[in-house]
């Protein structure tokens, strides 16, 4: 996502991570990524996030993998 503006926060992945620019959402950052924001459980400094939030200024936001079956 460079050249898109101000990074605001890193999301980590277990596989990479992409950057937030400034009033970016989560849910935005992840989706242009190719990921699906809704497959993933958002923590930062250990606190879960909604993904529609703002992450904070230079935070680094975890991306947690959610599992689900029947």
């Amino acid at each position: 996502m460079e050249g898109e503006g101000f990074r605001t926060a890193r999301i980590c992945f277990s596989d990479g991570s992409v950057d937030a620019v400034q009033d970016q959402t989560i849910e935005d950052a992840v989706r242009s990524s190719g990921r699906i924001p809704d497959s993933y459980v958002y923590l930062i400094a250990g606190r879960p996030v909604p993904m529609d939030a703002v992450p904070p200024e230079d935070s680094e936001v975890r991306a947690m993998r959610v599992a689900s079956g029947g």
